[in-house]
This record gives structure tokens, sequence and C-alpha cells, in this order.
């Protein structure tokens, strides 16, 4: 009462947008017919009603709605059929590129093995900080990873036993924006490509590519589609791999540097205490060395 046919079929359409409606009026109009239509009813009847007419109406009106929830059905199968393709085709690219960045570790004593043990050590530190599983699950891929970028990197420079030239050290660390480069098309979480980024910035802001400071590793020149900042638990994620990556490097034999034993590397990761490193993720290192959980011998 006190509404009209259209209102009450506009009505319809927002509250029940799916119902199959079907106008039954005595306003033999062909404008309101038409704009009912337009509106969405199946069909629009005049009155008096003609009772096989209005049943031939209804099952017009069932099987166009049969048809739609068909297609739309079809369509959402194809969606995730598609997804499911999508996300098989990421992992096998991802599972690719881990397997290359494996290859060429095991190409040089050297650095066999790094990306796994680096990742060992900051798994250990983001379980030791009582982090989330999903943070931790995203460190872990970042780890393996986080040295991709060195494909693009001469073996010549890598491998080389004395000191880097100024240009090639630039050339090295070039690999950590590579490897966000990389990993962009087949990684979407940005938080991993972050930590990719960024595993090689500073505490004191003299770190690269960005030379992002202290508590904003991870945040400031991270942020890429984001208007938020990020907490401080996913902040720490890439400068956990910093100082995971730093202790690997002091402890193993690279051609550059004798490898150090793990009490003389906690003393170089203390020395860089809120200047290379978060004095927090240092001492939560400290924590898991003496606890025996990375395999190391206890510091």
């Amino acid at each position: 009462p006190g509404k009209s046919g259209v209102d009450v079929l506009r009505e319809i359409q927002v509250k029940y947008a799916d119902t199959a409606t079907i106008m039954v009026t005595a306003v033999a109009d062909v404008q309101t017919a038409i704009k009912s239509m337009k509106m969405g009813a199946y069909d629009y009847i005049i009155k008096p009603v003609d009772l096989n007419m209005l049943l031939v109406s209804i099952d017009r009106a069932l099987d166009r709605k049969r048809l739609i929830l068909e297609n739309k059905g079809y369509q959402l199968h194809l969606e995730e059929r598609v997804e499911e393709q999508t996300r098989k085709i990421r992992q096998s690219f991802l599972n690719s590129i881990t397997s290359l960045a494996y290859a060429l570790e095991a190409k040089d004593k050297y650095t066999s093995g790094h990306s796994q043990r680096v990742t060992d050590t900051a798994l250990a530190i983001a379980e030791e900080l009582g982090l989330p599983q999903d943070t931790i699950e995203k460190i872990r891929l970042a780890g393996l990873l986080h040295d991709i970028g060195k494909i693009g990197v001469r073996e010549s420079v890598l491998n080389k036993p004395g000191k880097l030239t100024d240009d090639e050290y630039e050339h090295v660390k070039s690999h950590c924006e590579l490897g966000e480069h990389i990993l962009s098309p087949i990684i979407e979480d940005k938080e991993v490509l972050e930590m990719v980024r960024h595993h090689h910035e500073r505490y004191d802001g003299k770190g690269y590519p960005d030379g992002i400071p202290g508590e904003h590793i991870s945040q400031g020149a991270g942020i890429i589609a984001v208007a938020e900042s990020y907490d401080a638990i996913i902040s720490r994620g890439a400068m956990a791999l910093a100082v995971a990556d730093s202790y690997d490097a002091m402890t193993s034999d690279r051609p550059y540097r004798q490898a150090m034993g793990s009490e003389a590397a906690c003393a170089e990761l203390k020395k860089g205490k809120g200047k290379q490193f978060n004095p927090v993720l240092v001492d939560a290192f400290i924590r898991v060395l003496s606890k025996g959980k990375n395999g190391q011998k206890n510091a």
C-alpha cells in the first residue's frame, strides 16, 4: 500500500537481487512495462491474469534464472580453475628459481648451503621472538631466496679472493634489487619481496640499496602499494635475515675472509648492535645459540 509496482520492484532488486520477479499489474502502459523489464523484471502481465499465461511466464522466468545460475556457477568454476592453474604455474616457477639458487650455490664450496643456513638461523630468531606462523613462513621463503639476485653478479666478482674494488662492490650490491625484480612476477606478497630487497640494510641507515634506518627497515622505502605502516613484527622479518646473513658470512671460510668460530661471530654481532643490527634481534640470536637451536655450538 502506498507504493507503486515499480517501487516494490526496485526494493526487491536491492534486497533480494537473485529473486526472479514477474510484474502483475493493472497498469497497461508500455513505458512502465519497458521500465520494469529494464529494472530486472522477468515478465510483465496485465490483469486480469490468465492462469495458463501466468504459469508459462513462471516457467520461462525459472528457466531463465536457472540458466543465469548455471552460467554463474560455470564462471565461478572457471575462475577457480584459472586461479588454481595460476597458482601451480607460480609455484612451478618458484621451485625452478629455488633449484637454480641451490645449483648456483653448489658450484662454490664457499656458498654451498648458504641460503638454507641463513633460513634456518632466521627461522630460529623468528621463533625465539614468538612471531606469528604466517610471518615465519614469509621469512622462510625470503630466506631461501634472499640471494637469488646474485644470478646477475659475475662469478669472478663473487669468488674474488681479494678485496673488491668500488665498482665490484657496487656490482655485488645490485643483487638485492635484482632479486626483488626477479621474484616480483611470481611472488605477490610484498613483505617477502621487501625482505629480499632489504636484507643488507643497516640499523644505522648506512646499508643498501635504500639506506633505511633503524626500526623502519622494511617499512620506509619498502612501502610499494600500501598506505599504512607495517607493524614492528613485520619490520623485524627483513632485519632478522640481515643478522642471519651476516652470521653465516662470518662463520663461512669464504675467499675474502677466514671463517670465525661461533663465539667470535657472536662478538662481532654484539659490536654491531645499534649500528649494523637491531639490538633486539642480536640478543634474540645470542639466546638461540645459547640454546643450541640452530645447530651451532653454544656461545
